[in-house]
């Protein structure tokens, strides 16, 4: 029954006409449908890469001529898209419009398209107009044309890239290294494991966007499928030094070794800085330069003074004709490395201060950070003080560790209740410092604060100051014997124990020959620069002629002889120890 109505008013339309002496027309069939609306001629040939970057770009302005139906009804038109040669069996269509003009842009034609054609690959397409009134009319279409595109696959492109996983040098997102980007293309220079996974984000935090093995339509073949739920790649090369680059224009991710005169690896023997970066070291002189200490694999680093305006760069040889680094930026401090062909050199203002360097081939980063300057003395004030009173007998002076400027220790008896406070002057000069939070963790250790410390319950008390971590701790003292005298040298075997009769006296084991008394203290923060335990002779302290003398940062303490049998007993109340 379909256009019955319109057939029927066409038959009244004839029979009015025929009664007309005017007119002879034939008879009607057929249901008058309407005039199909025509395209404007397509001039140009498309054959485009389209790029999320130009998403909202015309790729061409549509234009045609109104289609005419008998009835005066509304018409909608609705732009096609199909394969070549599918005859519109299976077209795609764009949201209707009423107007005879409307443009395909690159974002609204690859979203059209992006669940039926795979990103990154061209694919020739046919286009038209299809006319639309109601249905019980036939639909009308314009002639079409073809273009060719290739789609790209729609995620985000981040402002920043970072890259972390088991097959990096950094597993975690909190840790993840940050690429260099330029142009919608992120590249990171770093040592990959075999057989490791990663993935990337758009930045530091578990709540970043997840660039994982789905964002990107294409992959180099060192690359596959962890096939995990977190969907990670998984680097299956073999483990060493490559160019990591991610391609958001291409939607590619690629893995591959970088070359320049010789492969690069991430780990050397030697590696030196090179550059003008102070008044004192010869400028851009390779063979007079500076060798940086090697710390483990590809880790290395210079203490060195940095001018205003210096630039540097790393090499692995004192010449110009091996590999070298730098930074990934133009003549910056990114802290993202690059390797030669691909760098600029590192550019800082160093006010003429000293600075560590530290370069880290296996991150592919590097870092500058100021030598913190230390205190030569610490001491400690508190309730225990008459008035709190700076210039009082009762303020204590803490013992410098050795080779290590940023520790201060103290072994000392205190009340219950007794509250503390540090300063490397004795005044109130704003600089005294002392805890924040209300609960010291499990080691006795508080952040470094403004707040009073308490000591805790009546007792001897070990406090460690670490101006490097900023953290007090306060805990039992810990004080073993050391050497020949009590058995050997391994260390932290001959602990001292409070006396039975006096808790004040702490203990050590009976001597098993006669040699050198030598003791030493230890605890959880009294930790190197590198975070390891110091040695034990830089806590070191003696007994001499019955007082307790501490090393601190002097030389090797004088010797004091105990007898096989003998024990040390110490009292840090009065600061006094004797061989017995």
């Amino acid at each position: 029954m379909k256009n019955l109505k319109y057939l029927f008013i066409s038959l009244l339309a004839v029979f009015f006409i025929a009664c007309e002496d005017d007119f002879e027309t034939p008879n009607v069939t057929e249901p008058v449908q309407g005039t199909a609306p025509v395209l404007a001629e397509i001039t140009e040939d498309i054959d485009l890469v389209l790029e999320k970057k130009n998403e909202k770009e015309t790729i061409i302005e549509l234009s045609w001529s109104a289609a005419t139906y008998a009835d005066p009804i509304g018409v909608r038109y609705y732009v096609q898209v199909d394969t070549v040669g599918n005859e519109f069996k299976n077209a795609l269509e764009f949201d209707r419009v009423s107007a005879t003009t409307t443009p395909i842009t690159v974002g609204g034609l690859n979203t059209l398209i992006s669940n039926r054609y795979a990103p990154a690959k061209k694919v020739e397409l046919e286009v038209r107009i299809r006319a639309f009134a109601n249905e019980d009319l036939d639909n009308l279409y314009t002639a079409s044309f073809t273009m060719k595109v290739t789609p790209y696959l729609d995620v985000p492109i981040p402002t920043d890239l970072y890259i972390f996983g088991s097959a990096t040098a950094s597993s975690k997102v909190t840790d993840a290294l940050k690429a260099y980007g330029a142009d919608n293309i992120f590249t990171k220079y770093l040592k990959l494991t075999k057989d490791g996974l990663f993935k990337f984000s758009e930045k530091q935090a578990s709540d970043g966007y997840d660039y994982n093995f789905a964002k990107f339509a294409t992959r180099s073949e060192n690359i596959e499928a962890a096939g995990d739920d977190a969907g990670n790649f998984k680097f299956t090369g073999e483990t060493g030094w490559y160019a990591v680059t991610a391609d958001f224009t291409n939607s590619n991710l690629t893995i591959a070794p970088y070359e320049n005169g010789s492969v690069y690896t991430y780990d050397y023997p030697n590696i030196y800085l090179v550059g003008a970066y102070n008044t004192t070291d010869p400028e851009w002189n390779p063979g007079a330069s500076p060798e940086m200490t090697r710390k483990s694999e590809g880790v290395y680093t210079l203490e060195v003074t940095l001018k205003d305006g210096a630039n540097f760069k790393f090499i692995n040889q004192q010449n110009w004709d091996g590999l070298d680094w730098a930074d990934a930026d133009s003549d910056g401090n990114s802290g993202i490395l690059a390797p030669k062909g691909k760098n600029n050199n590192i550019a800082f203002d160093g006010a003429d201060k000293a600075y560590t360097i530290t370069l880290d081939l296996n991150k592919g980063i590097y870092t500058i950070e100021a030598v913190p300057v230390f205190p030569t003395k610490l001491y400690i004030n508190g309730s225990f003080v008459p008035d709190w009173d700076w210039n009082n007998a009762a303020v204590m002076e803490m013992i410098p560790v050795h080779s290590n400027p940023h520790l201060f220790w103290k072994i000392a008896w205190f009340d219950a209740g007794t509250e503390l406070k540090f300063n490397a002057a004795k005044a109130w000069d704003g600089a005294q410092f002392g805890k924040t939070g209300d609960t010291a963790d499990a080691d006795g250790v508080w952040s470094k604060g403004g707040d009073n410390i308490p000591s805790g319950a009546v007792g001897y008390k070990m406090i460690v100051v670490n101006l490097l971590t900023n953290t007090i701790q306060i805990t039992d003292p810990v004080i073993y014997a050391q050497g020949t005298a009590f058995g050997n040298w391994d260390g932290g075997q001959f602990l001292f124990t409070p006396d039975a009769g006096d808790t004040k006296i702490l203990v050590s084991p009976a001597a098993v020959a006669d040699d050198n008394a030598r003791m030493y203290v230890t605890a959880t923060t009294l930790t190197n620069a590198d975070g390891n335990p110091v040695d034990w002779w830089q806590a070191e302290f003696s007994v001499l002629s019955g007082i307790i003398e501490y090393r601190g940062t002097g030389n090797d303490l004088p010797a004091a002889p105990i007898t096989t049998g003998q024990k040390v007993k110490l009292n840090f109340s009065t600061g006094s120890g004797i061989f017995e």
